[in-house]
């Protein structure tokens, strides 16, 4: 998806929440805004949300001399999430280790986002891992993802968030043998580097980076390795709205495994709830986007 108006706001509020966390200098952090608010002159409205913010954290590193200022949360969320994964492992199996209840659990760590929620607590994480077991699902897209994951023989698995990808070794361990999995290049936001993949206990197998910046995926920018491990791949398994956003107009075949985190997301997948569980099956999603058109199409021609 391209930049949409409605991110402005929000774009402008992270620009300010990035200058508090990289200097406690106010002579700085105003220096940062105005660099940050001059890229929004001339803005690029074809980049992707993700390959905008990756513009923006440059602006960090031009002035401050590093990218990585969520360094300190995200090695906390991975303390964190790795201290609860063992009494989430046992959630499962008293569940029989449902492959609904583990992607359940797995799209539930997607809510350790500090680069979506400034005010994000890692203090209620348990509770807010355990409360997707009574949440909304769309179980038939969870059946899809079961049958696509058995069949495929390579899957390429885009991680996204620090914390949350501890909980994402649930489900890559099950399909460990046709794993792949990709990450960020460099630091942006909470988001997972080869450093903190390590850390998250996912070198179980093999792994490659964008070799870029963005809280996504860049099929501008991302180095030729990564497109290729991504388009070679029977099935590509993408966790968080970052990755959604960099991705939803392709043709590939991609499940999303997220938490709705604001409205110009929620109205694309039809008015879906803030916070709210979504599986979605990319090639599904396409054809009722094409069937929708062309019935606009239609009403319009016998109007």
């Amino acid at each position: 998806m391209i930049l949409a108006y409605d991110c402005i706001p929000c774009v402008v509020s992270h620009i300010v929440h990035m200058s508090q966390l990289a200097t406690d200098d106010d002579e700085l952090r105003h220096h940062i805004i105005t660099r940050a608010l001059n890229n929004l002159t001339d803005i690029d409205y074809t980049l992707t949300p993700p390959e905008h913010a990756a513009r923006l954290h440059r602006v960090i590193y031009d002035v401050m001399g590093t990218m990585d200022i969520y360094r300190e949360i995200k090695d906390r969320s991975t303390e964190v999430a790795h201290a609860l994964l063992p009494e989430m492992r046992a959630v499962l199996a008293g569940r029989d280790h449902s492959f609904e209840a583990l992607i359940r659990l797995v799209i539930a760590g997607n809510i350790i986002d500090i680069g979506a929620d400034r005010h994000f607590k890692l203090e209620g994480v348990r509770d807010r891992l355990l409360e997707v077991f009574d949440m909304p699902i769309n179980t038939r897209a969870i059946a899809e993802l079961e049958t696509a994951m058995d069949n495929a023989k390579s899957i390429f698995y885009i991680a996204d968030n620090c914390g949350e990808a501890v909980f994402d070794r649930l489900l890559i361990e099950r399909y460990r043998d046709k794993i792949t999995l990709g990450v960020r290049g460099r630091p942006v936001l909470n988001d997972v580097t080869p450093r903190e993949a390590v850390m998250s206990g996912l070198d179980i197998v093999p792994m490659i980076d964008t070799g870029d910046s963005a809280p996504g995926v860049s099929l501008r920018s991302s180095r030729p390795e990564f497109l290729e491990a991504l388009r070679g791949a029977d099935l590509i398994v993408s966790k968080g709205q970052g990755n959604f956003e960099s991705l939803c107009d392709e043709d590939l075949p991609i499940f999303y495994l997220l938490r709705v985190k604001c409205k110009v997301i929620s109205e694309m997948l039809d008015g879906a709830e803030l916070g709210s569980l979504q599986v979605i099956n990319h090639a599904e999603r396409r054809k009722k986007h094409e069937a929708r058109k062309k019935c606009g199409s239609a009403c319009v021609h016998t109007a």
